[in-house]
């Protein structure tokens, strides 16, 4: 029986994937002429065509179409056998992956992990902060168990559970000439020294969509990769920046900082978005977590439905 490589295996099943040989290598990180030569190597091995090109595109031919589709379902298999090695590795339960967005790591942590690790002490979780784009490709190619994200999200093929999370806010320093205002507008905001996240935040997305329904551009002082460092350029009274209330909540408990809510409709839209891969099965273990997350934030969004009919 003829053995095949993996790694000339995966480069054909990522350009099936992406149409093309050059977007597959842009999201593998490699040159474009590295996965050409891989495959042309298989091509001459197997002494048949791969790849046909109709158009602007590159499709897989039907052997190609076994060969990725073997790859895939060997890929699946291997990932539930690690994941069931992991759990005898770490005992009852085993482990749990997720991939959260920066501005829900706080809730997360003091809501649902402090209820989860009393039911499931010994069980290993690995939490991984990603950007929207990170998160739907780990949860598409089954890279984690589920993912918590704000943002824009668009249709992707994944289940998803989706709950309002709002408003957006203008977080500043308690002494900034804005913070005594009961909401602060889109136009007010752009005569400031403005913190912006890079543009893989669904929050950040949000924040340019505000600004360019209202005809303007959004111009920050300073743009970060984290929240926590958005976080810290505001309280040191650098500008402001923008979020909900519930991931600047820490440092607006303890007075560091105050948030007014911006006065636009998209600001108060905002959602997250609970989600997972339909085809990849639950340990007890990640079942649990998964409830905790769907009652959180159902239970968050009936209490903000109730304080806003009040």
């Amino acid at each position: 029986m003829q053995k095949f490589h993996e790694k000339p295996m995966s480069y054909l099943y990522e350009v099936g994937v992406q149409g093309g040989i050059r977007r597959a290598a842009d999201i593998l990180g490699i040159n474009p002429s590295v996965i050409s030569r891989q495959i042309s190597q298989l091509e001459r091995e197997l002494q048949l065509p791969l790849l046909e090109r109709r158009g602007r595109i590159v499709v897989l031919t039907e052997a190609g179409r076994l060969l990725a589709g073997d790859y895939f379902e060997s890929r699946q298999r291997r990932y539930k056998l690690e994941a069931h090695l992991r759990d005898l590795r770490h005992m009852k339960g085993g482990s749990v992956s997720v991939r959260i967005g920066g501005g829900l790591v706080s809730t997360f942590i003091r809501e649902i992990m402090t209820t989860f690790s009393g039911a499931y002490p010994q069980v290993f979780v690995d939490i991984t902060v990603a950007s929207m784009h990170e998160m739907l490709n780990a949860v598409v190619h089954g890279d984690t168990d589920m993912a918590l994200a704000f943002g824009p999200v668009g249709s992707p093929e994944v289940k998803r559970y989706s709950f309002h999370w709002g408003p957006v806010c203008a977080v500043m320093t308690p002494d900034h000439p804005l913070s005594g205002e009961p909401r602060v507008t889109i136009e007010t905001l752009a005569g400031q020294r403005l913190i912006a996240l890079t543009d893989q935040f669904g929050l950040q997305r949000y924040m340019n969509t505000m600004f360019r329904h209202s005809g303007l551009i959004f111009t920050p002082s300073y743009r970060c990769n984290l929240f926590s460092t958005a976080l810290e350029l505001s309280a040191a009274g650098l500008g402001i920046a923008c979020m909900s209330a519930r991931a600047a909540e820490p440092m607006i408990s303890s007075g560091q900082l105050v948030a007014i809510p911006i006065d636009n409709p998209v600001a108060h839209e905002t959602q997250c978005h609970l989600l997972r891969n339909s085809d990849r099965r639950f340990t007890p273990a990640a079942h649990h977590l998964w409830q905790l997350l769907r009652n959180y934030f159902s239970e968050m969004t009936d209490d903000d439905q109730a304080i806003s009919g009040r």
